[in-house]
């Protein structure tokens, strides 16, 4: 009876084959067409690659392609499949070499990436399809300023600003680069392996040295928990507590920040201190966290590694978690803390440390690693959590609960 069943299968699939196969490119190009308007892009692709072997001179069907190629990219990237994205417009760009969008949505992939170098080539054959391109100009800014070459982002910001006066987010990071110049055009440098060292003339070089010898510390020591050790080099800046405040603006509670680049205010601090460790070991952790989770990390998972990687250093006695009437709900802390009142920063910052100490301690860190690499391809929290944690029946919510009764309180 099985056999019976198989064998009708088999000549099904015998006589259906051919079906397909004979299906010409306008049809092929139909059906590519009808699935890109539902959204199955990568469905559609299919359809219109198989089109164009058929008919590789057809217009229509070169034209739908590159749509094609191009939306398929797109959702890819959403999904964290960057790499997968960036080998498609490749593809593409071979393809249709003085369409503008290949390399400028390569170059945007390759920056999530942080291909920093890989990104500027493909912004250059973009400017060279389009000298004027005012979303090249705003990418390669971007390239620019991750590189350290601050004073050129500024000059090519500017004249993608003119062309796009409108643009809110253009602005915003044309003017903290500006900021940051003023500040840091001056600045002493000092070289490590792994970090690039900024200081002001204020801050002697003796703390400076003394520094990077604690980010390589935690270059080693943090990187063993993930197995992660980024090889480009880290950008870290010591600014006085005015410059700081200035060029940063950050709320008044904060006592560093990670943006890309680890930005310090020292003060009048001239050795190490265990605070100061800390402290170092906290925003080196986010370096950590955005390279695995490609900046897709909700807030509080964020600071509540940092926190536990600053605690390993200097573990002062928790102030709020321990008489808080009610916890803050997680879905609040995944955004920006920057509008937080400080005692209620000062919970989240707690509150995360808790939770995140609890699932490292209890199930593993490299389970944590693995709900960075879920949140780098696009995993909500919750899909995120009950993929990593399935395997002991628990999802988001349970080991909440779980964390909170292990409080004794909430």
């Amino acid at each position: 009876m099985i056999f019976c069943r198989l064998f009708i299968l088999c000549l099904l699939l015998l006589f259906a084959a051919p079906a397909f196969a004979d299906l010409n490119p306008g049809q092929l190009n139909l059906l590519g067409k009808k699935a890109f308007d539902a959204g199955r892009y990568l469905e559609a692709l299919d359809y219109l690659r198989r089109a164009s072997q058929g008919n590789p001179y057809d217009e229509t069907i070169r034209r739908n392609l590159a749509e094609g190629m191009l939306a398929a990219s797109r959702q890819l990237a959403e999904g964290g499949r960057w790499d997968e994205a960036v080998k498609l417009l490749r593809e593409g760009e071979e393809r249709y070499g003085d369409d503008i969008r290949f390399p400028l949505f390569l170059a945007e992939n390759l920056l999530a990436l942080d291909r920093t170098a890989e990104a500027e080539v493909e912004l250059g054959q973009a400017l060279g399809i389009d000298p004027d391109s005012a979303m090249a100009k705003t990418l390669l800014g971007r390239v620019y300023y991750r590189t350290g070459r601050l004073r050129d982002a500024i000059d090519i910001w500017r004249q993608a600003a003119a062309a796009r006066p409108d643009d809110a987010n253009l602005a915003d990071m044309l003017a903290k680069a500006e900021r940051e110049y003023r500040v840091e055009a001056d600045m002493e440098r000092d070289y490590a392996p792994g970090f690039v060292l900024s200081y002001d003339g204020e801050i002697h070089a003796d703390i400076g040295r003394q520094i990077l010898d604690v980010l390589n510390d935690a270059y080693i020591d943090i990187g063993g928990y993930f197995s992660y050790f980024p090889q480009k080099k880290v950008e870290v800046l010591l600014y006085t507590s005015r410059d700081f405040s200035e060029t940063t603006k950050s709320p008044d509670w904060a006592g560093g920040l990670y943006d890309g680049k680890v930005r310090i205010p020292l003060g009048g601090v001239h050795e190490i201190s265990p605070h100061l460790r800390a402290l170092l070991y906290h925003e080196y952790a986010h370096v950590v966290v955005r390279g695995l989770a490609r900046g897709r990390c909700p807030t509080w998972l964020n600071e509540g590694i940092a926190e536990v990687m600053e605690r390993s250093q200097f573990d002062p006695p928790l102030r709020y978690l321990p008489r808080a009437e009610k916890l803050i709900p997680f879905a609040r802390l995944a955004g920006n803390w920057g509008s937080l009142p400080a005692q209620q920063a000062r919970l989240a910052y707690e509150q995360s440390y808790s939770f995140v100490r609890y699932l490292g301690e209890y199930y593993g860190w490299y389970l944590v690693g693995d709900l960075l690499a879920g949140y780098a391809q696009g995993e909500s929290t919750e899909e995120v959590f009950a993929r990593v944690f399935g395997s002991y029946g628990l999802d988001f919510a349970a080991l909440q609960n779980n964390w909170r009764q292990s409080l004794g309180r909430f």
